[in-house]
């Protein structure tokens, strides 16, 4: 029987969680015939030997970068490898049930989804970590209308002849996990979430920190001139114009002159909204070099 979906790990620095972990996620791949695919990101440790003593044994995949890459990059060699018509992101450390693949799986099998994003319920991140995670969200949804509240959940299962198209358009950072899902959701591509629960790590200390959090930001800030930049840019030419004709008002009634800072102000306005039409225009450049439609 044809395997129908792949189980992608990315890994970095996890050689005390693999033990652990990818014995009990090969025998369930092999139970439910789905292929299993692991990417060593340039590990310091010997994850990479062990993965590899793994694959001697099993048909577990294995592929290696040379250096650190990121975290975006390992899901991009891994989802760029897959040969099943659909696939799976699964985080090294053990924090993700295994019978959550299932039924992301299942669940996108049922609806015909194009995505579907394991939305965690019992996530217990820091305050700094969710209030990291609301400014994304809140930012996000001031640009599209989100179907899903976990944006950067670990767990994404994606009918892959939907997302490849998208991954030459993602980062390489931890921002991956936002960025491809808010591309597809601009595109009107099918995508839910359904709920899951995570387990505290095996073992180590996750790399996710405050510095991943204003990455992430900017790679977002970064997506919103690539999907709305006339909205974007609409919006602060209207903050500067409206700013700018008030400052305007004000000084001329006070001393019946108009001051260089008030029209700088509605000039740059205008800039701004100049920069929206350009920004459109190279917008529709990006995507059709990346081979989407819109």
């Amino acid at each position: 029987m044809d395997k129908l979906l792949t189980i992608v790990v990315p890994c970095y620095n996890e050689a005390f969680n693999i033990p652990l972990f990818f014995p009990k996620l090969r025998a369930f791949a092999e139970e439910n015939n789905y292929a299993l695919l692991a990417v060593n990101d340039g590990s310091l440790d010997n994850t990479g030997d062990l993965l590899n003593q793994l694959a001697e044994k099993s048909e577990l995949k294995v592929l290696h970068h040379k250096c650190n890459c990121g975290y975006g990059a390992a899901l991009k060699t891994g989802l760029k490898a897959v040969e099943t018509e659909y696939a799976i992101t699964v985080d090294a450390d053990g924090q993700h049930r295994l019978q959550d693949i299932s039924r992301c799986f299942n669940y996108l099998q049922e609806h015909n989804l194009d995505l579907v994003v394991g939305a965690r319920t019992n996530d217990a991140s820091g305050f700094y970590r969710n209030l990291g995670k609301w400014m994304i969200r809140m930012f996000a949804k001031s640009l599209l209308t989100l179907p899903v509240k976990d944006l950067n959940s670990g767990m994404k299962c994606y009918r892959m002849g939907e997302a490849k198209a998208y991954l030459s358009l993602c980062p390489d950072t931890m921002a991956f996990s936002d960025v491809i899902l808010l591309l597809m959701i601009n595109d009107n591509k099918s995508v839910s979430e359904i709920p899951i629960q995570v387990e505290p790590r095996l073992k180590g200390a996750s790399t996710i920190g405050t510095r991943t959090a204003f990455v992430t930001i900017a790679e977002i800030m970064n997506l919103s001139v690539l999907l709305r930049p006339m909205t974007t840019f609409f919006r602060l030419g209207l903050f500067f114009g409206i700013f700018g004709i008030i400052l305007s008002i004000f000084t001329y009634l006070k001393s019946s002159t108009i001051t260089p800072a008030a029209v700088m102000m509605i000039m740059l306005g205008l800039v701004c909204f100049v920069l929206g039409l350009l920004g459109e225009q190279l917008s529709q450049i990006r995507k059709h070099l990346a081979g989407l439609k819109k």
